[in-house]
C-alpha cells in the first residue's frame, strides 16, 4: 500500500469531491496502520455510497480492527463462521484476499 495508491483512490471514490478535503478528513485517523485504514475507509465509503469517510474515521478511531476486518475480511465476519469445515474457512478467507486485491487493483 502507497500513497499514490491512496490518493489514486481517492480520486476514484470521490470524483466530485476536493481530493485534499478527502484527505483531510482521513488524516484524522491518526492510529496504527495508518495508511491500510485509509485505504479500508475509502473501499467502505465506496461501498455504503457515503460522500464523506467521515462516518469510518469515527469507526477507526474507536477501534481500527473493526474498519481493516469489514473492507479485508468481510465474509469472515459471517455469522456461521465458526461452523463451517475448515475447507470452507479456507475458500472464504481466499475469496476475502481476492476481493480486496482486486478493488486494489482497480
Amino acid at each position: 500500500m502507497t500513497l499514490e495508491k491512496l490518493l489514486a483512490k481517492i480520486r476514484q471514490v470521490f470524483p466530485g469531491a476536493d481530493p485534499t478535503e478527502i484527505r483531510r478528513q482521513l488524516d484524522e485517523y491518526t492510529g496504527p496502520d495508518r495508511l491500510r485504514v485509509q485505504l479500508a475507509i475509502v473501499k467502505l465509503s465506496e461501498e455504503d455510497r457515503r460522500d464523506s469517510p467521515a462516518h469510518y474515521v469515527g469507526a477507526a478511531r474507536h477501534d481500527h480492527r473493526d474498519v481493516l476486518a469489514w473492507a479485508e475480511f468481510p465474509q469472515q465476519l459471517r455469522p456461521d463462521w465458526f461452523t463451517l469445515s475448515v475447507t470452507e474457512r479456507a475458500k472464504v478467507t481466499k475469496a476475502d484476499r481476492q476481493q480486496y486485491a482486486r478493488w486494489l487493483a482497480r
